[in-house]
């Protein structure tokens, strides 16, 4: 009979043993049932290491490894990340284009604002393709991947917009453009780049930001003080503020000329069709206003939902996918059937083997099927030596900012555990592996979850873990190129 004589592999499994064993503890304690329940046989055996030996197999997979650090989230890098993120990323150097901004009809201060605060001189194609129609003030579908440059490509034609119907005194009589975004963190994003975009305007445009998670009255004071021309928003905190207790916003939308689905795609999968209708109920004719719906796919309820809130008489399509192979079809995919009870081993075996090596182009995402799973591995990986940011809706707003934008900024060796609020929208550049711990909901949320990497040309590699019960999935991905990676069986299971 073996045993570890490799001292750090004995602290290792040793501690990954504990934190499962208190894990598993406190798990069936709670009141809720958990969405894994954690059993510790297996993690330490008298044949070796499984999740060692789990890391050893996966061969050009693993290829350049790191070692191990103990540190936690680097919180002077979070400090220093910067507040508005280089299109020279990786996620849309390959979408650049020789078309440039300066040759847009827009406006001065946007132009100056694009090339003196932004950077950026050239278009990317989304950008190319679409702003020169929709700054006309027609009514624009166009479908256009996450990482593209498409914020800028909705938001010079929509503060274009307001600009053109505000009143030269200054403050405007009521909210000009109104963004809707399906998630808290994307909504952010959008406003920071925003406040950007409208830096050099003068009388100056303001922007605001109202989502969920965050507390009520400060919105309602903030939109007391300033009407903003341009409001970005969640579909269900903008239904709060236009049906609620104080429906402020009712009574300043009457002249709204611009409204913006962001990943409407995105807004129908996560249920937000009956937000929808509600919202637009509340708002101007859609014969009298513009609305730009940017979706990265266009299955029939996207097309619902556009009868519904456009002009489709005169409605422009604008497809800047076209024909191209697929990013999930260019990513290698594996996946590993384990019992319920290893699977924490396979993730540690799956996580250490990654990161071994060096550090040079190593970024990694972990999907987890609920915020709980997220935040119990996570704690997990942390007390065992492994560090991982985590990012999910039991978080607070201000500390899903930070994590965001610090394993946005982070470099090779950053792990990311995450729920699905990272899934789709978010543009975490240079992701070099994507790994899916338990089935996914349908093949399009596999999908969504592995287009965090491969992008901009690059390889990528996509991981799926599961249990025996969860084998139903592989039958509707057999289209896919999801290919079988069998890990070693954990013995010592009677431990």
């Amino acid at each position: 009979m073996r045993r570890y004589t490799d001292p750090s592999r004995c602290r290792l499994a040793a501690r990954v043993a504990v934190v499962l064993v208190r894990t598993a503890a406190l798990a069936s304690a709670a009141p809720s049932r958990p969405s894994i329940a954690f059993t510790p046989p297996g993690l330490v055996s008298p044949h070796g290491n499984p999740a060692r030996r789990a890391a050893a197999s996966y061969g050009p997979l693993f290829a350049a490894r790191r070692p191990l650090t103990s540190t936690n989230v680097d919180r002077e890098r979070e400090a220093k990340a910067p507040k508005h993120e280089s299109r020279t990323s990786s996620s849309t150097l390959e979408e650049l284009t020789s078309s440039k901004f300066a040759d847009l009809q827009v406006s001065r201060a946007t132009k100056d604002a694009i090339r003196n605060d932004m950077g950026y001189e050239t278009m990317t194609s989304v950008q190319a393709q679409t702003i020169n129609v929709t700054v006309t003030g027609v009514d624009t579908i166009a479908k256009a991947r996450t990482g593209t440059g498409k914020t800028l490509a909705f938001l010079i034609p929509a503060i274009e917009s307001v600009v053109r119907s505000k009143p030269k005194a200054g403050k405007a009589k009521g909210v000009g453009c109104i963004v809707v975004s399906p998630t808290r963190e994307l909504a952010m994003q959008i406003e920071e780049e925003a406040r950007v975009l409208v830096g050099r305007h003068s009388p100056p445009l303001t922007v605001q930001c109202v989502v969920g998670g965050t507390k009520m009255q400060r919105d309602l004071n903030r939109l007391r003080d300033t009407v903003p021309d341009i409001l970005v928003a969640t579909p269900g905190r903008l239904n709060d503020h236009l049906w609620g207790e104080v429906p402020l916003l009712r009574g300043i939308v009457a002249d709204l000329k611009c409204l913006v689905f962001d990943e409407a795609d995105q807004l129908l999968d996560m249920g937000f069709r009956p937000a929808i209708e509600s919202l637009v109920s509340a708002l101007p004719n859609k014969l009298q206003r513009q609305t730009l719906l940017f979706s990265a796919t266009l299955p029939k309820d996207v097309r619902g939902v556009a009868d519904l809130v456009m002009n489709t008489k005169t409605c422009k399509f604008v497809d800047t996918v076209g024909e191209e192979v697929n990013t999930h079809e260019r990513v290698q995919q594996h996946y590993s059937v384990s019992p319920l009870a290893e699977l924490p081993v396979a993730l540690v075996g799956v996580v250490q083997g990654l990161l071994e090596g060096g550090h040079e182009g190593k970024k990694i995402v972990v999907f987890f099927q609920t915020a709980k799973q997220t935040k119990l591995f996570a704690s997990l990986f942390n007390k065992a030596g492994i560090p991982v940011m985590e990012i999910h809706s039991r978080l607070s707003q201000p500390a899903r900012k930070r994590v965001s934008e610090a394993f946005r900024a982070g470099g090779g060796g950053s792990v990311l555990f995450t729920s699905d609020v990272s899934a789709r929208g978010m543009d975490y550049p240079d992701v070099s592996h994507v790994v899916q711990v338990g089935a996914p909901s349908d093949k399009q949320q596999y999908i969504h979850r592995l287009g965090r990497t491969a992008r901009a040309g690059k390889d990528g590699y996509g991981m799926l873990l599961l249990c025996p019960y969860e084998e139903y999935f592989l039958r509707d991905c057999e289209d896919l190129p999801l290919n079988e990676m069998t890990l070693p069986p954990a013995s010592g299971a009677d431990l």
